[in-house]
């Protein structure tokens, strides 16, 4: 009897957890559907701002080439994970690996992907859509377009 009631336990707790993943998934997947819009921009890394959240952080790049003068639309929950002002933007994502001033970036919103070319690296990451309330007031309080 003991071990029948925690094998049903155990079944419950992985019906929610598959219950709470697909979820989960749908609605990242749609969240990051509005990235489709054709913004794509590239330059140089001017700033780096990092939080105490997971370092997450704030790249501030002046803009050589760029598909829109401007992008500050706003979301209903959450935010875009960029902002472009004339030929400076801003880029919210985790910055995870070693990150410099100089280093060249290019994101295209379209593909989700953010690609770096620095002195020491050369990779890239994947944008999205901020929802994390930290990230959002980090975001707020650290932006050069306020």
């Amino acid at each position: 009897m003991k071990y029948l009631r925690f094998v049903i336990l155990f079944i419950v707790f992985i019906g929610m957890v598959i219950y709470l993943s697909t979820t989960g998934t749908k609605e990242y997947t749609e969240n990051n559907k509005i990235l489709k819009n054709g913004v794509v921009f590239g330059g140089t890394v001017a700033d780096i701002k990092i939080s105490n959240n997971h370092g997450f952080g704030i790249l501030s790049v002046n803009v050589s080439n760029s598909t829109v003068k401007e992008f500050s639309k706003k979301l209903e929950h959450g935010i875009y994970p960029y902002q472009i002002n004339g030929n400076q933007a801003e880029i919210y994502l985790p910055i995870f690996i070693e990150r410099q001033i100089g280093d060249s970036v290019k994101l295209d919103s379209d593909k989700q992907i953010i690609y770096y070319k620095g002195k020491k690296s050369k990779d890239e990451g994947e944008v999205y859509i901020i929802t994390e309330p930290t990230d959002i007031d980090f975001v707020k309080e650290n932006t050069l377009f306020k």
